[in-house]
């Protein structure tokens, strides 16, 4: 490379192109149609969702649903098809999506993506806490599913985790601190590998 020549000239770019990024799209929406038909395929009507919210703190981000997507759609896929369950998927998930999944009977797991607590989680349109998710668990059994939050889980005014009120056995995963974008992404690519391990019982013992 000459000196003062720009990284980014023309010829690199159509060698990362065709070396690089083409590749790897082909194997993504490979693995990714592969997923699909094997989600498809699953005779069980138990079902996860998983709820992706937009609301940034300054204003609506609109690339993050689709973005949340492409990153889990292959790993969340398989972790819930290797439970005999589908996956549906909300994008700009709404407060209501989720009172929506809570009163459904079929489903049994709930992933949440967006700012939150252990005790709240912000939907595109409003906050969700203990409260709200109290009201729409009135009259329902608990789930027998698991509740995935990837939000940050700093304590909040509720002693009780929000997911504690939808699952029974409390198989409800959370962060116990305030969590990075790159926490989010390995738990996306790994499965939620990062969530469980945070959540796992202390040895007998210790």
């Amino acid at each position: 490379m000459r000196f003062g020549e720009p990284f980014f000239t023309r010829k690199r770019m159509k060698f990362i192109l065709r070396r690089i990024i083409l590749p790897c799209a082909l194997i993504y929406i490979g693995v990714a149609t592969i997923a699909t038909i094997r989600d498809m395929s699953i005779k069980n009507d138990e079902y996860a969702t998983v709820l992706l919210s937009d609301y940034a703190l300054w204003e609506y981000d609109y690339w993050a649903s689709p973005c949340a997507f492409l990153g889990a759609y292959i790993p969340w896929t398989y972790y819930f098809n290797n439970k005999n369950m589908k996956v549906k998927w909300f994008f700009r998930a709404k407060s209501a999506d989720l009172e929506k999944v809570i009163r459904d009977p079929k489903c049994q797991s709930i992933v949440l993506v967006g700012h939150g607590s252990k005790n709240c989680w912000r939907a595109t349109d409003a906050e969700v806490s203990n409260i709200e998710v109290a009201k729409m668990m009135q009259g329902l059994p608990k789930k027998k599913g698991e509740w995935l939050q990837l939000s940050c889980g700093v304590e909040d005014i509720f002693p009780v985790k929000m997911g504690s009120l939808v699952m029974e056995d409390n198989k409800v995963y959370t962060y116990d601190s305030a969590v990075t974008t790159y926490v989010f992404v390995t738990d996306a690519l790994s499965g939620f590998k990062y969530l469980k391990y945070k959540n796992r019982e202390p040895a007998k013992g210790m």
